[in-house]
């Protein structure tokens, strides 16, 4: 793939993608191929991009707080930008006060009342030209900065996600399914890509709400009220409609994640489920599922409904609630009430699409940062401590248990405790009742280089743990453990990364033949291979 022109691009040509013409007139001309299309940019690279999250998150962690956020760590890394797109969607969303004022200046030169504003007409329409090139120049760039800004967060955020899963403890591990992670990585970071285009409205509405407010006051006093009681109604109703959709779209997401988690499940012990012939039973499951999933999204889709159809046939009440009052007082002027109208429809965007928008947002955003905040701060893999020059393997009265340590579960008491309103509870009284169940205890062995070991036992008496202790997966609660630290281990449980045979030896490797070859002789694959 090539590398990306935007790299050695223009401001200009950044701002107006001019430098995607060449790649656009060859694919005019012909087929494109994959060695036709461009590199990401390096600014849009993940390893760049879930690097500066991760050092801005390690910050964080190192910091001393009691409670790292993640959100300060975010604001770190795309703040600037942030602000600086945030600040050319105001004054973009600021020039739709002006438009009203020259419409309605045009559309009055047509009343004999305002002839002499017909002189003016050319220079009205070209201001007018201008107003929306200004919004052109302003808005697109905004937007688009927002919506690739918020692809950056995804990208990075999905990276560190990632690398975190990767360095999770097994006893973490075992708590997390395969359809949380999923649900957590697709689902929810996917609307990443298009929630920032409308945060800036949870500051840039209200201010656009007392400018359009004291424009209507100026045109029509205090008819402006009935107004202004109009789209404050309209925005009560769809506020208490979309309070409505809130129970019912939480409900849903649980349903989601539940039904993915189980799936996966199944996928994951497909030979099992088919074993034990319990197709019918897995499928009954899932069709529940589905079908609870489906009876909240009817509900939701019913409430949608009315919550858009009272915008749109909401035009209708706020114009006669705006003009007939000033009409039957004042009379009709063309260019106050056009104007007025203009206004109108303005405050009836911002109060019920943008406004409840962004705060949906924020409040959808903030729960999905404490909840990968919650994630990113779970327990992981400790490094043992090795030493290279010893050469046996040696356990010495090695307790360790799959269970949450004495200190682990005397911290989430309190934290219970303290939850419940218990702050002066005793802890140590309810502790001293409790039970660890070990599932190694005071194990000891020395294993010499050379030397063949073989553990048997009943299930559960602790083999697999006896190994995952060997590798420093389980953490024992007492006693020590010295190797080399140079350890191999093969499970009983195969996994094989799809592709080629080749692709699961060389694992993301370069490709050395005599260590590919030693690797295929070594498993027996050359017949294999060779047939």
């Amino acid at each position: 793939m090539q590398r990306s022109p935007v790299e050695d691009a223009s401001c200009l040509s950044k701002y107006f993608f001019w430098w995607t013409n060449p790649i656009m007139r060859k694919g005019f001309r012909e087929k494109l191929r994959l060695s036709d299309v461009y590199q990401a940019p390096s600014q849009d690279a993940a390893d760049i991009l879930a690097e500066r999250l991760e050092k801005e998150w390690d910050r964080e962690v190192a910091s001393g707080r009691k409670k790292p956020s993640l959100l300060r760590a975010l604001a770190r890394c795309f703040i600037r930008p942030f602000l600086l797109f945030g600040f050319l969607l105001y004054i973009g969303e600021a020039t739709k006060t002006v438009q009203p004022q020259l419409l309605g200046r045009i559309i009055a030169s047509f009343d004999p009342v305002h002839e002499p504003e017909r002189a003016n007409g050319y220079f009205l329409a070209f201001g007018l030209g201008l107003l929306f090139t200004a919004r052109f120049l302003l808005l697109q760039p905004a937007m688009f900065g927002l919506h690739r800004l918020g692809m950056q967060i995804r990208i990075a955020l999905f990276s560190i996600i990632y690398k975190k899963t990767l360095k999770l403890s097994s006893r973490v591990l075992d708590k997390i399914s395969t359809g949380q992670l999923v649900s957590l990585m697709s689902a929810n970071l996917g609307k990443f890509d298009q929630i920032l285009g409308m945060a800036h409205f949870v500051w840039i509405s209200p201010l656009q709400c007392i400018l359009c407010t004291g424009l209507i006051w100026e045109l029509i006093d205090v008819n402006s009220f009935c107004a202004l009681a109009a789209i404050s109604l309209l925005g009560v109703l769809q506020a208490f409609l979309s309070h409505k959709m809130g129970p019912y779209k939480a409900q849903k997401v649980l349903l989601t994640n539940k039904r993915l988690a189980l799936t996966s499940e199944i996928m994951e012990n497909l030979h099992s489920v088919k074993a034990y012939g319990w197709e019918e039973i897995m499928e009954t499951l899932i069709k529940n599922i589905r079908q609870d999933e489906v009876r909240l999204t009817r509900k939701i889709g019913s409430l949608r409904y009315f919550y858009s159809s009272a915008y749109f046939f909401s035009a209708i009440f706020v114009i006669v609630a705006a003009v007939v009052p000033h009409a039957l007082s004042r009379g009709i002027n063309l260019r106050r009430i056009f104007t007025t109208l203009s206004y109108c429809m303005v405050l009836r965007m911002t109060v019920t699409r943008q406004l409840p928008g962004s705060i949906q947002m924020w409040y959808d955003t903030i729960r999905l940062i404490w909840k990968i905040e919650e994630f990113l701060s779970k327990e992981e893999y400790k490094l043992m401590e090795y030493d290279l020059s010893i050469t046996e393997l040696e356990l010495k009265d090695v307790t360790a248990s799959w269970d949450e340590g004495p200190g682990e579960l005397l911290e989430r008491i309190k934290q219970e405790n303290k939850a419940n309103g218990h702050h002066n509870g005793d802890v140590g009284l309810f502790f001293t009742n409790l039970y660890v169940t070990p599932v190694l205890k005071d194990i000891s062995l020395i294993l010499k280089k050379g030397e063949m070991l073989a553990v048997t036992g009943s299930m559960g008496s602790g083999k697999s743990s006896l190994l995952m202790t060997i590798l420093g997966e389980l953490v024992p609660s007492s006693g020590k453990i010295r190797h080399s630290g140079r350890i191999s281990y093969s499970s009983q449980t195969t996994w094989i990364m799809p592709g080629t045979i080749r692709d699961n030896i060389l694992f993301g490797l370069t490709y050395d033949e005599y260590r590919y070859k030693s690797v295929v002789k070594a498993c027996q694959l050359e017949e294999v291979l060779t047939n």
